[in-house]
């Protein structure tokens, strides 16, 4: 991964970012589907505030050349924002509730697989400079 001048130190950096945002993405869901509460807006400000993050993660993988990556990171982060709405507190959730739950538990499986692969990128970039 390219990165225009920007060294190991910036990927790992946007790796770290992104393993603590879906730590949070994850506590935000686990929230919202365990507790008996009728409105959850600060976790549901955290999901929307992680999917900025991803999106704008997205956005550099794509202008870095990986188009793969971004369309997948773009294609996931859209079906989680749709499948948002559908999750909610529940003891069974409807089938869309599932929909809804899996959607977003995809996106941030996807999103930690990507910081991994960011960090991979940085180990080589460290080992062979350009």
């Amino acid at each position: 991964m390219e990165n225009h001048g920007r060294g190991s130190r910036w990927l790992l950096q946007q790796a770290g970012i992104t393993v603590v945002v879906v730590f949070f993405a994850v506590a935000a869901l686990d929230d919202i589907t365990t507790d008996n509460a009728t409105a959850f807006p600060l976790e549901r400000s955290m999901l929307v505030g992680a999917g900025v993050w991803f999106l704008l993660l997205a956005s550099r993988v794509w202008r870095q050349g990986h188009r793969v990556l971004g369309v997948l990171s773009l294609g996931l982060l859209a079906i989680a924002a749709l499948g948002e709405p559908l999750v909610g507190p529940s003891r069974i959730p409807t089938q869309f509730g599932y929909l809804g739950y899996f959607a977003i538990l995809a996106a941030l499986v996807w999103f930690l697989a990507l910081a991994g692969i960011l960090a991979g990128f940085a180990w080589r970039t460290a080992r062979h400079p350009a």
